[in-house]
């Protein structure tokens, strides 16, 4: 699938930025070392409700849906460039991969996973999912749907098809 691999690559390229980095240490700087939960649930926690200690992520990252008709990727770096200008929000695929962005740049194994439904052809809706523990041996996968108001962490679509693009 095209889009998924494009977004990939931007989240990919984003695990390295400075800005991208600084933002995730900001975001579990109160977890304990090798606190793997704690890291999942103050990642998920920033962006889905906000943290009034990290600057981008003050107030969360709203959801907020593409135009009519055009779907296009914001970079993880320029989605929380826009939270510091006082516009913080996107649509699935902004939360996906500044959510995959933020795992990433921790050391976490992350993927955009696409979701359909059942017997439609195609893809409706993408969402962030991280191999569990941060180190092999890894015992599950753990989803981070941040645009969905009443998931939690963990939480998913109903079964579906699916596919996943592992972040390197």
């Amino acid at each position: 699938m095209q889009s998924l691999r494009v977004l990939g690559e931007l989240t990919q390229r984003a695990t390295v930025d400075p800005l991208v980095v600084t933002t995730a240490k900001k975001i579990v700087r109160d977890c304990g070392s090798r606190a793997d939960q704690c890291e999942l649930e103050a990642i998920y926690n920033a962006v889905k409700y906000g943290d009034p200690s990290v600057a981008p992520l003050r107030n969360g990252f709203k959801y907020i849906a593409d135009p009519r008709f055009a779907d296009y990727f914001t970079s993880p770096v320029d989605s929380l460039k826009s939270c510091l200008g006082g516009a913080c929000g996107g649509d699935c695929d902004d939360h996906v991969g500044l959510v995959c962005a933020l795992c990433g740049a921790l050391g976490w194994k992350a993927g955009l996973r696409a979701w359909g439904r059942k017997n439609d052809d195609g893809y409706s809706h993408v969402y962030a999912v991280v191999l569990f523990p941060k180190r092999p041996p890894w015992s599950q996968v753990v989803t981070l749907d941040t645009t969905v108001p009443e998931f939690g962490l963990g939480d998913e679509p109903p079964k579906g098809n699916v596919i996943t693009a592992w972040l390197s």
